[in-house]
């Protein structure tokens, strides 16, 4: 069945507000299939939806908000990261080493960052100061580690809040 202009103009506008493509195809009646199709259909004509739907959360929350999801998506898998290592059967070793290169990572990020955002540098240097001890412990105290891990997510959201 074919569609008119108008409802994947209406697809578009929904997706690029910020419904889910499955809500955009769903409220304007088409198959999330259709939908898929017309934002690729798009895309390869240059009209890129995601690329207008970033633009329009930039134009409607400001660059502030935006950042702000963006420290907290990163900071929410590192979280998922960690608990995942928690119960993978790996050599300890290797567990070490994984934490240690996740601080690194979460460390540089929010170094970068703070060089965008200066509002981050405080949560920079917190979390530099985490990773510095993470390496520590993994090299001299790896029980101490292992006592640290479940206060992960507590020792964040106080730097969350104090830097953040």
């Amino acid at each position: 069945m074919a569609h008119s202009a108008e409802t994947r103009a209406l697809v578009r506008k929904l997706y690029i507000e910020g419904l889910p493509l499955t809500g955009a195809a769903v409220t304007a009646g088409v198959s999330y299939e259709t939908a898929r199709d017309w934002k690729k259909t798009a895309a390869a004509r240059g009209d890129d939806w995601d690329t207008a739907r970033a633009a329009m959360r930039v134009s409607e929350q400001g660059i502030d908000t935006l950042n702000r999801e963006l420290v907290e998506d990163f900071a929410r898998q590192v979280i998922v990261t960690t608990r995942e290592l928690e119960t993978a059967q790996i050599a300890a070793a290797d567990k070490a080493q994984l934490l240690a290169q996740l601080a690194d990572a979460y460390a540089k990020f929010s170094r970068a960052f703070a060089r965008v955002n200066p509002a981050y540098s405080g949560l920079a240097v917190a979390l530099d100061t985490l990773k510095t001890l993470a390496e520590y412990l993994a090299q001299h105290d790896r029980a101490a580690l292992a006592a640290l891990r479940p206060h992960l997510d507590d020792v964040g959201g106080i730097l969350g809040r104090r830097y953040g």
